[in-house]
């Protein structure tokens, strides 16, 4: 590279870093023409205490040599979530985008053995393009979800925690495949068609899948404020083999939310979910409702809720209770500045019937300070 060009180069990065404001799409740092490169960062964390309660005397386990309720707990900070992104866009059209994950994974020691708990996945890795403007929109590469991502735009308190799909595992935020999105007038939808796999295990052609996951997202914004979503999805996650085994889910969701920009927001979700063994003709069942709400107070401080309830559906025995989980969310936010949001909160989630076993139980509460800042 000539030295002329190198300065030229560098003067425009510079340049761009400093007097271009951050905001949540990221920073622009070299443009021509009508391309534009963007560079964008999001991170998660916590100073959070953490204990869990956990009821063995339904369930027989001794404890000291006694049946009595186990306590663990744990006081630290924590890095839940860091996000990379680059978006490069051809022009107002066409765009790819590239996005790392590092993401606290207590299981996973897969690193040739490192015992790193701190992954980086590739979390997004697709090309978007209007075929016939805003109606029709395609994704190709590893891409959101129809749902997850939409409600978390809705919710906007995803640092403290995550919407109700995602956390009780219907469904995964970013997955391989093709998408089709668009909105006309009041109409809205997303359908993709993926290997079903999470980002964080995707597979290639040759250790992939025999089938298909199709997801779908339809709704209509009939009033200003006013959103009302349906979601369906069916496939085998990744799990079906040629010899026909693997598991079919059927997962169902309906959602109704009302606010006003940034004011305020509340919701209701209802959500279903059968699970089909094939080997074993076996199915479970499983449902759950949630409320959920926001408002800013001020232009710094608001406060937000989430009320929960999971519940197994499936056949029981005559020994057997259905397993039910209870959960709530309750925090007060405070934004110091643009792109940076600070919350106290608790989350505390509490499971009955654990495993189906009568008067088995698990509690688990975290609470602390939570963090989010972004460019």
């Amino acid at each position: 590279m000539k030295m002329k060009t190198f300065i030229r180069t560098a003067a425009l990065l510079v340049t761009a870093a400093v007097a271009t404001p951050a905001f949540a799409g990221g920073v622009t740092i070299a443009q021509k023409d009508d391309s534009k490169l963007k560079l964008e960062a999001k991170v998660f964390m916590g100073l959070t205490d953490y204990k869990k309660t956990f009821n063995t005397t339904a369930l027989g386990v001794l404890k000291n040599g006694k049946n009595k309720y186990s306590n663990t707990r744990t006081r630290s900070a924590s890095l839940d979530r860091a996000y990379l992104g680059i978006k490069y866009y051809f022009d107002s059209d066409w765009m790819m985008r590239i996005t790392y994950d590092v993401n606290n994974e207590s299981k996973a020691k897969t690193n040739a053995g490192l015992g790193k708990t701190q992954q980086v996945f590739l979390k997004y890795a697709y090309l978007e393009g209007k075929l016939m403007g805003d109606a029709v929109v395609l994704r190709l590469g590893q891409s959101h979800t129809p749902w997850i991502d939409y409600e978390q735009g809705l919710w906007k308190h995803r640092y403290v925690s995550k919407v109700m799909s995602d956390t009780y595992g219907y469904d995964s935020s970013s997955q391989l495949g093709l998408g089709l999105k668009g909105k006309v007038d009041m109409f809205h939808y997303f359908a993709t068609v993926t290997d079903g796999k999470s980002y964080s295990s995707a597979q290639n052609f040759k250790g992939g899948s025999t089938g298909l996951d199709y997801k779908v997202r339809v709704g209509l914004t009939p009033i200003e404020g006013l959103t009302v979503d349906a979601q369906f999805n069916n496939g085998f996650n990744g799990t079906k083999s040629s010899t026909n085994s693997g598991t079919r889910q059927t997962f169902n969701q309906f959602m109704v939310t009302y606010g006003m920009g940034h004011d305020f927001r509340v919701g209701a979700n209802y959500m279903s979910d059968k699970r089909d063994v094939l080997a074993t003709n076996k199915r479970t069942k499983s449902d759950a409702i949630g409320v959920w709400g926001w408002v800013n107070i001020t232009d710094k401080i608001g406060a937000y809720a989430r009320l929960e309830e999971q519940k197994n559906k499936s056949t029981l025995t005559a020994t057997q209770t259905a397993q039910k989980v209870k959960r709530y969310v309750l925090g007060a936010e405070y934004s110091p500045r643009k792109n940076v949001k600070l919350s106290l909160a608790i989350d505390n989630a509490k499971t009955t019937n654990l495993g189906n076993v009568t008067n088995a139980s698990e509690t688990a509460r975290r609470y602390g300070l939570f963090s989010e800042f972004k460019f």
